[in-house]
């Protein structure tokens, strides 16, 4: 055989493998385009109910009831349909789609699948019965939070956040910390989740401030500042003043800006002189512009010719947000007679404060 036709059979053969795949590409959508279209005419008697009940419009409650009866077999098509819907839907449709779903028997499905051999399969159960909001399942989904596969806990915490139950606090702060050389949960999702739980978790905070592990006691600090924890500040200047990590400081000074009463002012002022590390000047000097008391007016001011000029920034900036006395100190600092660093970070900050209408929004202008 001659290479010139070694090539032609190859060409040949080449030819008919693509025509081939072409072949089963185009069956294959064929097929689905079927299924999906006989699966849509299966299910379109119930979707009219399954809309009543997610838009809240099932008052007699003859769409939940039609949809608990559905056949196994029609069920399993329109299954996907209603998990579809429950991440969008609160109150009365969240409620009334979680009872269908029991009524099919799918939230005792997850509940013993919560201790399968596979992680797909315990990190799905738990993502159910977050969606149903099942509060009953907290105590069987809590063990998750020290499960080997990192998706799992990350799962369960997040579904333990939707379901809302205060008693899950701990066993998620739990779920922060390194065991067995495994990393314990992002800080976001522990955070997020706690913030969704309510101020009943207060007690569990509290406690969590007090943690040997440095990662506990920094998502507490943030989760007391976002959740306005009042309670937790005399634990965070604690925090602030004397914690051996240098980010749970930082959380705590910007939750003290956002809790703290009057005396937090001087409590982050202290920690902005020069002794302090630059990181944590920046955040108390941010701090007590969120604060926003008249208290921090010196502080700042004196703070707009620091050597670090991104602090005489951030100071300028928290001057704008104390309101009309902080914008009156920073006309003050860009006079004509005034020159120098303090001028300039002066300057900057009005001129984005005019940009925002915060100039107008205080009643003064530049």
């Amino acid at each position: 055989m001659s290479v010139e036709q070694a090539f032609l059979i190859a060409g040949i053969l080449l030819g008919l493998a693509c025509v081939s795949a072409v072949a089963v590409i185009v069956f294959a959508r064929l097929t689905r385009t079927q299924v999906g279209a006989r699966s849509a005419l299966t299910l379109a008697p119930y979707r009219p109910a399954l809309v009543a009940v997610a838009s809240g419009e099932d008052e007699d409650g003859l769409a939940k009831a039609s949809l608990s009866a559905v056949p196994a077999h029609i069920w399993v098509r329109l299954r996907p349909s209603v998990v579809a819907f429950l991440p969008k839907v609160r109150g009365v449709p969240a409620a009334d789609l979680g009872a269908v779903m029991r009524a099919h028997g799918d939230v005792e499905e997850a509940l013993r699948m919560l201790v399968s051999s596979s992680a797909v399969a315990r990190a799905r159960a738990a993502y159910l019965l977050g969606l149903v909001r099942d509060p009953d399942s907290v105590e069987q989904m809590l063990p998750l939070m020290g499960d080997p596969s990192a998706d799992v806990r990350m799962v369960t915490a997040r579904a333990l956040g939707t379901i809302g139950n205060p008693t899950a606090a701990a066993g998620v702060l739990g779920g922060l910390r390194t065991q067995h050389g495994r990393i314990g949960l992002p800080a976001w999702v522990a955070a997020e989740a706690l913030l969704a739980m309510g101020a009943e978790i207060g007690p569990a905070l509290l406690a969590g401030l007090d943690s040997a592990d440095p990662a506990v006691r920094n998502v507490c600090a943030v989760v007391a500042g976002h959740g306005t924890f009042y309670l937790a500040a005399p634990r965070l200047r604690v925090l602030l003043a004397a914690d051996a990590d240098s980010d749970v400081r930082a959380s705590a000074a910007v939750a003290l800006g956002q809790v703290g009463g009057a005396d937090d002012a001087a409590t982050l002022a202290r920690h902005t002189d020069a002794c302090e590390g630059a990181g944590l000047r920046r955040t108390c000097a941010t701090a007590l512009g969120e604060m926003g008391r008249t208290e921090s007016l010196d502080t700042l001011s004196g703070l707009l010719v620091d050597e670090d000029r991104r602090l005489a920034e951030l100071a300028a900036d928290s001057l704008v947000r104390i309101g009309p006395e902080g914008i009156a100190r920073l006309q003050e600092a860009v006079a004509p007679r005034n020159q120098g660093p303090a001028a300039l970070a002066a300057g900057g900050a009005l001129e984005l404060a005019a940009l925002r209408g915060q100039l107008a929004i205080s009643g003064t202008g530049p």
